[in-house]
């Protein structure tokens, strides 16, 4: 009996133990299921804070946890759209063309989590006055400027300057001339020219002289931004990588133009194409360094006073599409070059002073990690490759025999460039 009385007591005392856990499992519960997650105030942050007077847009990085509203304090400033639910990068931020004085507008974000500010600053827009008569490159070739006309920077279908890095432009109703300059030393000259096709939204060439004085010095700005010369419909608007194939390629490199402005310059949408990454990274890029190693040669046979380089895309019979932020498709080209022309005032150097070597890339990831003179070519072959001439105003220059025969000079049988 007495046994039977303690089972019954540690039964009950169980069952006790039981009821309690389960209130305070009950009590848990419940504690945690009314529990708010606590709130984070949003952010909002716009890429380039400091804008030309020109009318242009821009993404905004939005983060937030939740709904979010966005508005401006000018009505000179917009967004696209105001309104959205968590992290984005595609919210547009959008500004109209300045006559006036410099303007400040603020972009707030608001959320229950609470709200954010960011300020935005736009120039005055300048309107540029014609640029001086073309001066030498620093170290340079005098240039002949009898062909000289009122260009601006705005579009002329064929080339309008003796500049003797400027391609062929053959008289066609999708392409367009366009030239941005910088001020080197208080002087206005050019900092590089481009055709633009308007189909593509690529161009098929950039050209440029190269040499130490108008590399300058300084650091890659990234300030990725809209071409000035060109209305945002007609370019691809690349805040963001393409959608789909492509890093975004610099045809005239970053590193060939340091000064802060110059530099801005080549970040514009127009000078990217969509190329391959390794190869954008790889070869394209390791070619790149040899040519400005090229261009700072010195002495006095072996130096180089300026070189002259035609960096350029081929989309050929490419059908693949990239796409730009705002989903317009891009032609990806089928492959990649450079014309180089090297100049030395110096009549016992090449022909009159110059020599000439060209390379051809497919845009693809299949090349090793060195330039060689096996990947070479004459500037007459890429010329076929292309469809049309290459540094058209040096035959002028140089007579009709000798423009010849720098063309068609294969650049694997001369040391120089080895």
């Amino acid at each position: 009996m007495i046994a039977n009385r303690r089972i019954y007591a540690i039964t009950k005392s169980v069952a006790a133990l039981l009821a309690l856990s389960l209130i305070a499992v009950s009590c848990g519960d419940s504690s945690s299921s009314t529990k708010e997650e606590p709130l984070v105030p949003p952010t909002v942050s716009i890429k380039t804070q400091n804008v030309s007077g020109e009318s242009g847009s821009q993404f905004l990085s939005v983060s937030s946890t939740g709904n979010w509203t966005i508005v401006t304090s000018a009505p000179w400033l917009t967004v696209s759209p105001a309104t959205g639910s968590g992290n984005s990068n595609t919210v547009v931020l959008s500004y109209a063309e300045n006559t006036d004085a410099v303007r400040t507008a603020t972009v707030t974000i608001s959320s229950s989590g609470g709200s954010a500010t960011a300020s935005i600053t736009q120039n005055k827009l300048i309107v540029a006055a014609p640029p001086s008569p073309p001066t030498p490159s620093p170290g340079g070739e005098e240039e002949d400027d009898e062909d000289h006309h009122d260009l601006n920077g705005y579009g002329f279908k064929m080339a309008p300057y003796s500049w003797l890095e400027l391609p062929e432009t053959p008289e066609d109703d999708k392409l367009e001339f366009f030239t941005h300059y910088m001020t080197l030393s208080g002087k206005t000259v050019r900092n590089y020219s481009f055709d633009w096709d308007y189909d593509n939204l690529v161009a098929p060439w950039v050209a440029y002289p190269l040499c130490a004085g108008n590399i300058g010095s300084g650091s890659r700005s990234d300030q990725w931004g809209l071409d000035p010369l060109l209305p945002d419909k007609k370019q691809p608007v690349l805040y963001n990588a393409y959608s789909g194939f492509g890093a975004r390629g610099h045809q005239i490199p970053s590193a060939d133009r340091l000064n802060k402005d110059a530099n801005v310059q080549t970040f514009y949408f127009t000078n990217m194409t969509p190329q391959d990454y390794n190869f954008n990274g790889g070869i394209w890029a390791i070619l790149e360094g040899k040519v400005r190693d090229w261009s700072r040669k010195t002495g006095p046979t072996a130096g180089t006073d300026t070189l002259y380089v035609v960096t350029g895309c081929f989309v050929g019979k490419s059908t693949i599409k990239s796409y730009d932020n705002h989903g317009k498709a891009v032609a990806v080209p089928e492959g990649y070059f450079k014309a180089l022309l090297r100049y030395k005032n110096n009549e016992s150097v090449g022909h009159k002073g110059f020599m000439a070597c060209a390379f051809y890339f497919e845009n693809a990831n299949k090349y090793g990690s060195k330039i060689t003179k096996e990947m070479s070519l004459s500037v007459a072959d890429l010329e076929k490759k292309l469809g049309y001439k290459l540094f058209v105003n040096l035959e002028k220059k140089v007579g009709a025999e000798t423009y010849k025969q720098i063309k068609e000079e294969n650049p694997a049988t001369v040391s120089w460039w080895w």
